[in-house]
Formats: structure tokens, sequence, C-alpha cells
């Protein structure tokens, strides 16, 4: 069989289209799974976690001495893409869209804002994690939508160990750690 060349062309231009659309919804999908990331402020809290192991000594000897004020100054933002990556290993876009829109909520911001305050408290002084200001007030009726998402298979899912222990998560803590110190002076 013999393909005219408008043919062959218009199955290029075809196959571009595709290419072009699958760009395009993945695009969608990794700024959802960003926003979810931000809403979560995983990339803070692990950034934070990661910078005070390296100010307590606890990476000295994995990593050698690094300089603290360079790793007081380390950006969540440089590890935030990593993080959207561990999302989209984990959670299906239905998954991502749902749990944003939870976390984007009064009763999900509540959520994330009790977690950074008792994660600070048990850290102590020297937590890198923001401060939260004001105090926890949760409503009844946020109180409810917190305990109705985090019931749920996927709330279980998103809140538990399952995307804080993943094989793409502990690999971006690797990640993460080794940029810390190569940026701040260790080996």
């Amino acid at each position: 069989m013999v393909r005219h060349p408008e043919s062959r062309m218009k199955s290029i231009a075809g196959m571009m289209a595709v290419i072009a659309f699958a760009a395009v919804a993945h695009g969608a999908d990794s700024a959802k799974s960003v926003a979810l990331v931000r809403a979560m402020r995983s990339d803070e809290i692990a950034v934070a976690t990661a910078k005070l192991a390296f100010l307590k000594g606890s990476m000295r000897e994995r990593y050698g001495k690094v300089n603290n004020s360079c790793v007081k100054r380390i950006p969540y933002e440089d590890f935030t893409a990593g993080w959207a990556r561990v999302v989209e290993s984990v959670l299906s876009p239905s998954e991502i869209e749902t749990s944003l829109a939870f976390f984007q909520s009064d009763a999900g911001i509540k959520y994330v804002e009790g977690l950074l305050r008792r994660l600070r408290t048990r850290q102590g002084e020297t937590s890198m994690l923001p401060e939260v200001p004001g105090k926890e007030d949760i409503a009844p009726e946020q109180l409810a939508k917190i305990s109705e998402f985090s019931s749920t298979d996927l709330g279980r899912k998103v809140m538990g160990k399952d995307l804080t222990l993943s094989p793409a998560a502990e690999a971006l803590g690797q990640q993460t750690a080794a940029q810390i110190a190569e940026k701040c002076g260790g080996k």
C-alpha cells in the first residue's frame, strides 16, 4: 500500500496533537500535585526535619560537618517538585484531586496548622518549622470533616505512612540530605 505524502503528514500531525495533549494533561496533573504538596506543606515539613537533623549533628557521621548558617537558609521550595513526584507515584490523578479539595478546605487547613504546631512543639526551640500564629481552634464541623476524610482509604493513604514512607519518599529524603550536605560543605 502506497501512502500519499498528505496522509503521512496527517498521521504525523495527529501524533503530534496526541503528544501535545498528553503533555498538557500531565502538566495539569503536576500542577495539582504541586498544589497538594503545598497545601499539605509536606515539602516544608520534610526539609525542616532534614535541616534540624543536620543542625543537631545527627547527619555528621554520614555527611561530615556542614555550615549551619547555610543549612538554615536552604529553601523548601527547592524540593517541592520532588515531593510532587512522590505524590504522583503514590496517588492517582483523581486521588490527588480529592485530597487537594480536602487540604484546601477550612478543615484541611486547620488539620495542617495543628500538625505543624504539634511537630514544632515536639522538636522544641531549635525547630526549623515555621511558627503558626494563633491557637488551635477547630470548629465541630471542621473536626467532623477531618475525621470523615481521615477515616477513608484515601485519607489513611495520605495521612498515614503510604505516602511518607513510600519508596519514592525514602529516595527523596536521601536525595534531600545529600543535596543539603553538598550545598553546605559536607562530604
